[in-house]
């Protein structure tokens, strides 16, 4: 991969809205792992996953797939990847290695995994496309690939939302970020394209009003992205607070994200395109 011009990512993830230096990204992070773990991990165990394999965790965040991925495969080893591993703790299991590894410019040699599992990082790689591309050869013949990521909904005009100011203001804001979620529609016929097979997809809406993790996962990505939309001038101090009171109270019930996931295998005969 071409690397030239690759600050853009690294740089906006150490100082951007997602940045670890937060005092809430920790939580964010754990948040969406209570929110969409049960959905990743239904979709594994129905892969024919061997104690014997060997898998990367793309972006491991707070590492619970990392994890989880090393207690399935005790016999193999699990590659914890992110940029910023600092939340990850390598002592969890013997077959856990945690890298520091930015996925835009970093090569593993061809044919290293049996599974390959990536959540709600692609979107906000600006060389997506490349990454992609390369974490296909990356697999061996036979091995899975299982990419999950957001689409951000564009907001009801005719609805009423005290959440509409929020997505609005996500939707304008993410290319700062490098964040594509409009990418995560064409995530599908991505895999297709690179010559992998027996594609499945299933999308989980991630609801706003219902109780439970996706709750928490809302507050606290507004806690932690608000104050930034204010000093942009994206949303206002009233809209910031209607919107915490809104969620505190349950007093809405709003679906502006889908979490969409597609999985699909490297032919056991033949190269990834």
């Amino acid at each position: 991969m071409d690397s030239a011009h690759l600050d853009r990512p690294a740089d906006s993830y150490r100082t951007g809205l997602l940045s670890k230096d937060l005092p809430t990204e920790l939580d964010r992070l754990r948040a969406l792992e209570r929110s969409m773990d049960p959905t990743s991990i239904a979709i594994l165990e129905a892969l024919p996953i061997q104690p014997s394999w060997h898998c990367l965790e793309m972006g491991a965040g707070a590492g619970s797939m990392a994890y989880w991925l090393a207690k399935q495969c005790l016999g193999g080893q699990v590659v914890a990847a992110d940029i910023d591993p600092r939340f990850l703790d390598a002592r969890r299991a013997a077959n856990l290695d945690v890298a520091r590894i930015d996925l835009a410019r970093h090569e593993f040699p061809p044919g290293t995994f049996d599974l390959i599992h990536s959540r709600a990082v692609l979107s906000h790689i600006p060389e997506r496309d490349a990454v992609l591309r390369a974490a296909a050869g990356w697999l061996r013949p036979g091995g899975w690939l299982v990419v999950q990521d957001f689409v951000l909904l564009p907001p009801e005009p005719a609805a009423a939302s005290p959440l509409t100011p929020f997505i609005e203001a996500m939707i304008l804001g993410g290319p700062q970020q490098g964040n594509d979620s409009r990418w995560t529609r064409r995530m599908p016929a991505a895999l297709t394209a690179l010559g992998l097979e027996r594609l499945q997809l299933r999308t989980t809406a991630l609801t706003a009003g219902l109780g439970g993790p996706a709750d928490e996962l809302w507050r606290i990505s507004l806690q932690q992205l608000a104050p930034a939309f204010l000093e942009r001038g994206a949303m206002t101090e009233e809209q910031v607070v209607t919107l915490a009171y809104a969620l505190e109270r349950r007093t809405l019930v709003d679906f502006s994200f889908l979490f969409v996931s597609a999985w699909a295998r490297r032919p056991l005969v033949g190269r990834p395109r």
